[in-house]
Parts: C-alpha cells; sequence; structure tokens
C-alpha cells in the first residue's frame, strides 16, 4: 500500500465523503421525524397493511410483509432500505472507484503516476482501502441519524437499537460488494463514463428483478441475482439477527470481483497521454 496513493485518493474525494456522508445523516434523521406522525397512526396503518395491494406495494419496497409487528423499530427500515440512502451511498462507491482507475486512465494521467517508485498493486490497494473507509461510513452512519433523530424528535416509543445493530454489518457487505464490483468494471475499460454506464446498469438490472420478484414466480426463481437480495432490513429487525448467509454471500462477491479487478489492472496496457 502507498499512503502517497491513500492521500491523493482523499484528497480528490474528501469533499463529497464529507457532504454524502452528511446527507445520509441528515435524511435519517428527518426519517426519525416520519416515525413521530407514524406513531399516532399506527391503527390506520395496521388496517392499510390488512389489503392485499398495500402488502404488495410494501413487500417490493422491503422485501418482506410489514403485516404484523408493526413498532418504530420495523417502520425504521424504510429508512435503511430507501432509494435515496441508495444514490447518496453508491453516489459516492462509484465516484471514487470509477475516479481512481479508469478515470486516471481517461485522463491520460494514469502513466504519470505509474511512473513513480510505487506498483500496481500498491495502487489499486491504496484505493481500495479508500474505497473500504468510503463503505464503513456509508454503512454506519444511517444507524446515527436514527439514534440523532431519536433524541432530536423524542419519538413516544423508542428505537430498539438491539435489534437494529446487525443492520448495517449487512449494509455493509452490500456495499463493499458494489464497491468490488465497481472497481473490477473500472479496471477493465479505460473510459469513467463507461464504468459508471456498466455499473449503473447492473445495478438497475438488479433492483429491477428484486422488485419483479415479489409478484411475479418466473422472476422469483432468479431473484438470487440480485444484490438485494442479500440485504432485507426488515427481516432483521425483526429477528434482530445477523443473515450470515447473505453476508457471506455479499462479501464472496466483492471479494471475487476485487481479486479479478486487480489481476486484470497489473496486467493490462496503460495508454499514454
Amino acid at each position: 500500500m502507498s499512503t502517497a496513493v491513500v492521500r491523493k485518493t482523499l484528497r480528490d474525494t474528501a469533499l463529497l465523503l464529507v457532504l454524502l456522508t452528511a446527507g445520509i445523516v441528515v435524511f435519517n434523521i428527518l426519517a426519525a421525524r416520519m416515525l413521530v406522525e407514524a406513531a399516532t397512526e399506527l391503527p390506520l396503518l395496521r388496517m392499510w397493511l390488512d389489503r392485499p395491494l398495500v402488502q404488495l406495494l410494501v413487500r417490493m419496497a422491503l422485501g418482506a410483509d410489514m403485516a404484523g409487528e408493526l413498532t418504530s423499530t420495523t417502520l425504521s427500515t424504510f429508512a435503511l432500505g430507501h432509494p435515496l440512502y441508495y444514490a447518496l451511498a453508491w453516489t459516492l462507491l462509484l465516484t471514487l472507484a470509477t475516479g481512481a482507475i479508469a478515470g486516471e486512465i481517461g485522463r491520460g494521467t494514469a502513466d504519470l503516476l505509474l511512473t513513480l517508485p510505487v506498483s500496481r498493486v500498491a495502487v489499486y490497494v491504496s484505493v481500495s482501502v479508500v474505497l473500504a473507509l468510503a463503505a464503513v461510513l456509508v454503512s454506519g452512519t444511517p444507524l446515527l441519524g436514527l439514534w440523532l433523530g431519536q433524541h432530536v424528535w423524542s419519538l413516544a416509543e423508542p428505537l430498539d437499537f438491539h435489534r437494529l445493530w446487525p443492520i448495517p454489518f449487512n449494509l455493509l457487505a452490500l456495499n463493499l460488494c458494489v464497491a468490488g464490483v465497481t472497481l473490477m468494471v473500472s479496471s477493465l475499460v479505460s473510459r469513467r463514463g463507461s464504468a459508471v454506464g456498466i455499473v449503473l446498469a447492473g445495478i438497475l438490472v438488479s433492483d429491477l428483478v428484486n422488485l419483479l420478484a415479489q409478484f411475479w414466480d418466473t422472476i422469483r426463481r432468479i431473484s438470487f441475482l440480485g444484490f438485494l437480495h442479500y440485504y432485507r432490513p426488515l427481516v432483521i429487525a425483526r429477528s434482530g439477527q445477523l443473515p450470515l448467509d447473505d453476508v457471506a454471500v455479499l462479501l464472496s462477491v466483492a471479494v471475487c470481483a476485487w481479486t479479478m479487478g486487480l489481476w486484470r489492472f497489473v496486467r493490462r496496457d496503460i495508454p499514454a497521454a
């Protein structure tokens, strides 16, 4: 690992890292405000959740039925799997991973960077360290935001963090999976735009599979191919247990993709500026 490359990568992404991480915290603080309103409407919510169409919509959003135990803790999982969260977190990961590899190649500065007394392996590992740090931040800050929101808005029913604590670990595995795949794609192409487009297309297809699998039996058979099949915060909040099988699958994909990216980056030709 090269400390110089780590510092350079951090310097290039510091502003975006701070802004998007802060955005995730603020979003979850505001999500806690939603729980204040929801607490006064629980009887109405229970009535609506008895309707098949509403159950389907909730299952599409959370990957599980909300019917049954309806508390502030289970309701908070909407924020932990909200599309806005994914947009903020994955924008950071995609920007960092593609900017440090494909971005350098596309700008014609990669050959200059690699003339320094540092190996390609050290460059790749250094970028990966910063990317892992970013994944840890965007995975842990949602729960921090809910904790702060609970104190800002004085929730009538406190959140049960003993049930919520496993969620950031499952979320970290998901984010590391996305980061690993992005690094691999970034090592395969020479243009940042192409890398971002390929990864976004993969994420959108994955999300579409996860969505359709909730009501289409044919798609349900291949639902295991989607990232979000292995991240279901509502199920975790109900059990309070970390789904080790799901975490293992996500981390296995992350490690395989990361290794393939390293293999390709070390062996590929880097065009001159």
